[in-house]
């Protein structure tokens, strides 16, 4: 079985080589590392779509600059 570590690295690696928009890229990064960040943990719902709205504001945001 492939460890945690080595499965997100090969993850990020798909990502890289399949995915030509660096926004994309980096809302998926981002969504990825918070999914990790709150495994086993209890967080309302609520709090879960708020950090997948920051996140879309702040590609959205980079976007523009």
């Amino acid at each position: 079985m492939i460890e945690g570590s080595e499965f997100n690295k090969l993850i990020l690696e798909t990502i890289d080589e399949h995915c030509d928009d660096p926004n994309v890229k980096n809302l998926i990064q981002k969504s990825l590392r918070y999914e990790l960040d709150i495994w086993n943990r209890h967080i309302r719902p609520s709090d879960i779509e708020d950090e997948y709205e920051q996140m879309v504001e702040d590609v959205l945001k980079g976007r523009k600059q």
